[in-house]
């Protein structure tokens, strides 16, 4: 405070309880002012201690701001921000507060720490409003704006306020006052819409509230010791004849591209006074004020500093204009114009215009705290020197240095020797954040009140909910009786953290029984805190409530406790929901429910689940009857059982199913569906799921067709067919989900029977696996019968020895040369006879060697003809080529000169891109080969040839964890990734990859084979062996 005083002497790191009067003593403002200080900073202490750092109390709880208009409303009540009171007797509105004059805009510019002053001549707004450059009050801008509370310490004396003059004594200056000043104000923090809370973090705001962390330290001027021990050391110290209180002040905090100032007075800047008369009346340079002083020393004079203030820049926090005093006369000042530091316009200071005497003022340059200590000191006069060092600070800013002639010297904080560098002593700020409001063309409305709000401390007890909430209780529907709850229930009362023992809560049931009683019981809380119940639930009524009242005066206080409501149920069937989309007969009747789906069982004549069977002993003897009886009959939900044992058709189905719903499913390997010259072609179903069931086809025939399925999901199956190129044993377009997991899936070609027919010929060892190649019953799509392998367990040491020569023959025939498979499967088999194996383990080598001999060359297994679904193709071990966009008749390959072309066409820009909907996804799969369809291998050498768009390729394929063993694959999709592939091929390419965008990650190559890439730069790491080409 700018108050006449000697000195502040509180200092809270000793710890002083109070000050003590001892009789007959010198009585100073010093020791009155410490009192002060040691009862405020305990009361503010504990009052955050007590609320936290700021809160209103739920009994009066006051600055809440509702949007109204083109204004803001602020609610009467309390509210305490970091210890501080402030009150708002009555409602108020934001551009009419007590402290805040109504020209002033509320709202805190960006950069800025205190509100700008207004233009000259404002008029009282109307509205929440802004002024532009040009002093025109405009609407502000649209966004969400804080609104927060600011209290600070406002020094009153009695030119501030004539009531602290006491006329009887002639009106005489005794003390002066501190006021606590609340504000609120505005800060705009997010555009309109913005997902933001009151905890949100606001650059602008920590700006705001963060504390000063700029320093400064005083000292009188150091003595310096000649070097002549013969001369006298230079008079040093404080040098001048009085006892005086310096204050430094900051004037400009540099904020808004400011300056930095700091101004000075050797009394505390305690010499105000009114003024009576402004400049330009008549004299320009002329003004008149009601006192320069008290006498010749503390008085306005002739080379001092005077800084023009008024009402409206204190209660802003701003600095007014500092200028030079040249002369005066009686009352009359005359001021050096072209010294001032600001405008002198009479209308920017027409609330109670005052000025101040300063010592002097100066441009602030601070040092690092690291800076050598005898550098950066100024001094102010007579030996006081001051220092600042770097940081921030804001306007209003202080420090106070008592000088005293007995010591020439000052008193300040040393350390060591040197002065200490302290933070101001204040202004006092303090800051919380109020609501956040939105601002839509001048409108306001309230979006969060982020006041925290809190009880008094007598009026913590409550109740509080401790167990027996939502419990089910089974009634006994054939003798209808209450039916107890397993655990009580249990509430309690506490004050704080401490029960309350023996205060009466009410239990009211809706229905049952409490305490084998009525529906209504008053039990006291025990020792614990704890009341309890026993609630019975009545036989009727699914749903049951109690509710658990605290009372006062033997009624409940409604508002002021909680309400504790328990709810229980009657388990029952018919109130557990059940899925009937796999049970059609129960889906159509509608039923949803345990209790339904019982009783509609029990009506049943006959057994059996939800699906239909299918086969011996069901429904329907076989699947083409019952589709073609289903689906003409207008079901649009049908769930089949293929029964254990073996199916066959009567002909070919081929079936639509426009908005039908089917599943078939079997029992696993118990259930063979047998095509023999018959095809299987659904079409146009909203979702077809085979699960659970072998099927062996065994004519080479197009065996399973899937065109125009929505949803096509294939899981467990066990697949195996004769199949042609260009007839896939699995064909599917149209869809738009695809899903094949779980299945195995071999597809061989005739031919390839009849090359290993050929085999066994030049291995006349094994002539008998002859009976595991015929098609008749399926003999080549099961495993190899036991009794086979038993034969071959038996031989003798010499047929042992006669089979390895045949072995080492074919081996080194060129007549029929061998894949690396094949070598590698007879060369294991070889191994187990000779080592002689028992029968399971040659079972194992047997069907391997004949697995790798059908797949030379591979048949059709699967084929995609389209990139518009959404596929998954994941944990399947499939046996056979794959094949993307439409069929592959032809072996061709795209060759090194049209992968050369169609690399120069992607990277000039010549081939553009053009993506399908769907997304193929491979994941954990065992895959002997990918290929493109002819139309897709022809599309891409006309592209090659002539540029253009490549169109309806997947938008992403991604290959994770798969195994690739056998011959090239080509992969094709905007997005393409390979991660934690396996990759083992037969010859020394892996094959090719066309994408916009590649990414190779973790891929297992131990040989040096080669993936050439086209269309893209490839991301890659960690792949081992693999060379990727890009071409």
């Amino acid at each position: 405070m700018k108050a006449d005083l000697t000195r502040s002497t509180d200092r809270p790191d000793k710890h002083y309880r109070s000050v003590r009067m001892q009789q007959g003593r010198v009585q100073l403002d010093a020791d009155w002012n410490e009192q002060q200080d040691i009862l405020n900073r305990r009361i503010e202490l504990e009052t955050v201690d007590v609320i936290g750092h700021s809160g209103a109390p739920l009994a009066a709880p006051g600055f809440k701001l509702s949007g109204n208009g083109q204004n803001i409303d602020i609610s009467a009540g309390h509210f305490y921000v970091e210890g501080l009171l402030c009150d708002n007797p009555a409602p108020a509105s934001l551009i009419a507060q007590p402290s805040l004059k109504n020209t002033v805009s509320p709202i805190l510019p960006a950069g800025f720490t205190q509100l700008p002053l207004p233009p000259a001549n404002a008029a009282p707004l109307a509205g929440i409003m802004l002024y532009d450059g040009s002093g025109n009050a405009v609407t502000p801008p649209d966004g969400i704006y804080l609104g927060y509370l600011e209290a600070w310490l406002r020094h009153v004396t009695a030119l501030e306020d004539p009531l602290i003059r006491e006329v009887a004594l002639g009106g005489p200056d005794s003390a002066t006052r501190d006021q606590l000043i609340w504000q609120v104000k505005l800060m705009r923090v997010a555009d309109p819409g913005a997902d933001i809370a009151c905890d949100s973090a606001f650059t602008p705001w920590d700006a705001l509230v963060d504390a000063p962390d700029g320093k400064m330290g005083a000292r009188a001027e150091p003595s310096k010791q000649p070097k002549d021990p013969c001369l006298l050391a230079p008079e040093a110290g404080f040098r001048r004849l009085e006892n005086l209180l310096y204050r430094v002040e900051i004037h400009e905090d540099g904020s808004a591209g400011g300056k930095l100032r700091y101004k000075w007075s050797r009394d505390n800047g305690s010499i105000v006074s009114r003024v009576v008369r402004w400049l330009n009346d008549p004299a320009a340079d002329e003004f008149e004020v009601a006192s320069i002083g008290r006498d010749a020393y503390l008085s306005i004079t002739a080379g001092c500093w005077l800084e023009f203030f008024d009402d409206t820049h204190e209660l802003l926090g701003r600095a007014g204009t500092l200028v030079k005093v040249l002369k005066t006369e009686g009352n009359v000042v005359t001021l050096d114009l072209s010294s001032a530091t600001g405008t002198l316009d009479k209308a920017l200071f027409g609330d109670n215009p005052r000025v101040r005497r300063w010592d002097g003022w100066d441009d602030m340059a601070p040092l690092a705290a690291n800076s050598p200590y005898d550098t950066g000191w100024v001094e102010l006069e007579d030996g006081v020197e001051i220092k600042f060092l770097t940081g921030n600070y804001r306007v209003g800013d202080y420090w106070t240095m008592p000088a005293r002639t007995a010591t020439a010297d000052i008193e300040w904080p040393q350390a060591s020797g040197k002065a200490q560098f302290r933070a101001p002593e204040g202004t006092l700020r303090a800051f919380a954040r109020l609501a956040l409001l939105s601002c839509q063309s001048g409108n306001w409305t309230t979006l969060s009140d982020c006041r925290p709000l809190f009880p008094a401390l007598t009026e913590l007890t409550n109740l509080y909910y401790v167990g027996g909430d939502g419990q089910e209780a089974k009634p006994n529907p054939i003798v209808p009786q209450n039916v107890k709850l397993d655990h009580p229930l249990e509430v309690a009362v506490f004050n704080g953290e401490f029960p309350v023992a023996g205060v009466p809560v009410r239990f009211t049931a809706g229905s049952g029984s409490l305490n084998g009683a009525g529906l209504s019981v008053t039990v006291n809380t025990q020792g614990n805190g704890v009341a309890a119940v026993e609630w019975s639930l009545a036989p009727t009524g699914v749903s049951q409530s109690c509710k658990a009242e605290l009372l006062e005066a033997g009624q409940p206080a409604v508002g002021k406790y909680n309400q504790i409501d328990f709810g229980a149920c009657l388990s029952l069937a018919s109130q557990v929901a059940y899925d009937p989309s796999q049970c059609p007969d129960l889906q159509a009747q509608g039923i949803s429910d345990v209790q339904g789906a019982i009783d509609a069982l029990c009506q049943k004549s006959h057994g059996g689940g939800c699906c239909i069977g299918v086969g011996k002993g069901g429904e329907f003897s076989t699947l083409d009857e019952a589709l073609k009886k289903l689906i003409g009959s207008d079901q649009k939900d049908i769930c089949l059982c293929l029964l254990p044992g073996e199916h066959q058709l009567e002909g070919d189905i081929e079936l639509g199913g426009k908005g039908v719903n089917l599943f078939i499913h079997g029992a696993g390997p118990a259930s063979r569906l047998i095509l023999r010259d018959q095809a299987l072609q659904l079409f146009d179903f909203a979702s077809l799921t085979l699960q659970d069931f072998d099927l062996i086809a065994l004519a080479a025939n197009p065996s399973l067709s899937f065109d125009g399925c929505e949803e096509l999901r294939i899981q467990r199956m066990h697949l195996s067919g004769l199949t042609e190129p260009g007839n896939s044993l699995v064909r599917v377009e149209g869809a738009q989900r695809i899903d094949l997991g779980g299945c195995v899936i071999n597809a061989y070609q005739p031919a390839s029977v009849q090359r290993a027919r050929a085999l066994i010929d030049h291995l006349v060892a094994l002539a008998p696996m002859a009976a595991a190649l015929e098609t008749g019953k399926g003999e080549l799509f099961a495993s190899v019968p036991l009794t086979l392998a038993e034969a071959f367990a038996n031989w003798s040491g010499a047929e042992r020895e006669a089979f390895g020569q045949q072995v080492d023959t074919l081996l080194r025939s060129t007549a029929l040369p061998l894949a690396n498979g094949e070598s590698e499967a007879l060369l294991a088999l070889r191994a187990d006879i000779v080592a002689g194996a028992d029968a399971r383990r040659l079972v194992s080598g047997l069907n391997r060697l004949r697995g790798e001999w059908l797949l030379n060359p591979s048949g059709c297994a699967l084929t995609l003809a389209d990139a518009e679904a959404d596929t998954l193709l994941a944990d399947n071990h499939i046996n056979g080529r794959v094949t993307l966009y439409g069929d592959a008749t032809k072996e061709e390959r795209l060759n090194q000169d049209i992968m050369e072309k169609l690399g120069q066409g992607f990277s000039q820009g010549k081939i553009r891109w053009l993506r399908g909907r769907g997304e193929l996804l491979l994941r954990n799969n065992r895959l002997r080969e990918l290929r493109l369809g002819d139309a897709m291998l022809q599309r891409l050498q006309e592209l090659a040839l002539d540029g253009g768009t490549l169109a309806d390729v997947y938008r992403s394929l991604i290959a994770d964890a798969n195994v690739l063993a056998g011959l090239e694959s080509e992969l094709l999709g905007f997005d393409l990734a390979l991660g934690q592939n396996v990759l083992d091929p037969s010859g020394s390419d892996v094959g090719i990859a066309i994408a916009s965008q590649g990414k190779y990650l973790g891929n297992f190559a131990h040989n040096d084979f080669r993936l050439f890439t086209l269309g893209h730069v490839p991301e890659k790491f960690g792949n081992g062996g693999l060379n990727i080409v890009q071409i």
